[in-house]
């Protein structure tokens, strides 16, 4: 029952990160019609700090801006029901089993870690070796391998961090 419980948390949470990741890629905003001398004019109108700013869109642009802004209304709107599904499992799973609710939650963060975009995966894993290297702590070959394997979109930074927390005598598999 556990791995079934991770595993529609894990897909909530990657299904998440996709629309929001989309959402952030796509124009915000609606577009406006404007008649100047007989010709239509279109413009992308988007609230910033409170002021209403406007950008042209030329004619091959607004058709494609209009399907993008319909597509991330559509977007939004399906978020709402997948943050309440995962608060439900979150709930369900406190009550069930304490210990498991902090496997979900470590599930939340590697996921979130595996949708990082390529350099700022590159970032944190400097970051990582900038840290142990204030604690005066030597980075291990097989820690650093694991993270450049990470970066490099081969496994997953859950898995790297189970490992890791083995390594140091911790238990934290999620589909256990």
């Amino acid at each position: 029952m556990k791995n079934s419980i991770a595993n529609e948390y894990e897909v909530l949470l990657r299904s998440k990160a996709d629309i929001e990741k989309t959402i952030n890629e796509l124009p915000k905003g609606y577009i406006s019609r404007k008649r100047i001398n007989g010709r239509e004019y279109k413009y992308l109108q988007i609230r910033v700090n409170g002021k209403v700013r406007s950008a042209y869109l030329k004619a091959s642009e607004a058709k494609r801006t209009a399907e993008n802004i319909v597509l991330r209304k559509e977007l939004e709107s399906r978020l709402p029901a997948i943050e309440k599904r995962l608060e439900e499992i979150e709930r369900a799973v406190e009550i069930l089993d304490e210990n498991y609710s902090r496997k979900l939650e470590l599930l939340k963060l590697s996921v979130g870690m595996d949708e990082l975009s390529s350099v700022m995966k590159q970032r944190c894993a400097s970051f990582s070796d900038a840290m142990t290297s204030i604690e005066g702590v030597p980075v291990s070959a097989d820690a650093k391998d694991a993270l450049n394997s990470w970066v490099q979109g081969n496994v997953s930074f859950l898995s790297v961090l189970e490992n890791t927390l083995r390594k140091y005598g911790f238990s934290a598999e999620v589909n256990n």
